[in-house]
């Protein structure tokens, strides 16, 4: 497994759910690309897809933010895997990341900040 950290927007609001160790969330975000071309110019590449597992305030945090701003840019890093299926469809290739963090990006978008009671929250996985 490797590490990965990318921006991209929301493809949908994420579900907030509870689990044994806390709350938890599983967002898909879509990332695209910019490729530079032989001319100088830029076209964007393809779209690809990001299940992004959240765990704790950032879960929650996540999701208040998505349901009272729709489809946000979010940028979020942790451990990341490719998974490849191949079925009677064809092949299909999922990419997972447990998120260490995630947080909201300020490109096209503004956010207003509020601080919680604990400035020194340490979380561990809840997902």
């Amino acid at each position: 497994m490797s590490y990965i950290t990318r921006t991209g927007n929301l493809t949908e609001t994420p579900t907030l759910r509870t689990g044994e160790n806390g709350p938890y969330t599983y967002a898909r975000v879509a990332v695209s690309d910019r490729i530079r071309q032989e001319d100088g110019s830029y076209d964007d590449g393809p779209t690809v897809f990001y299940d992004v597992a959240v765990g704790g305030s950032q879960a929650t945090n996540l999701v208040e933010a998505a349901e009272r701003s729709g489809n946000i840019r979010i940028t979020f890093s942790g451990r990341y895997r490719v998974t490849e299926f191949r079925g009677e469809q064809g092949t299909r290739i999922q990419h997972e990341v447990r998120a260490d963090e995630v947080s909201v990006s300020l490109r096209g978008q503004s956010v207003t900040v509020e601080r919680t009671g604990r400035s020194d929250e340490r979380e561990t996985d809840t997902y």
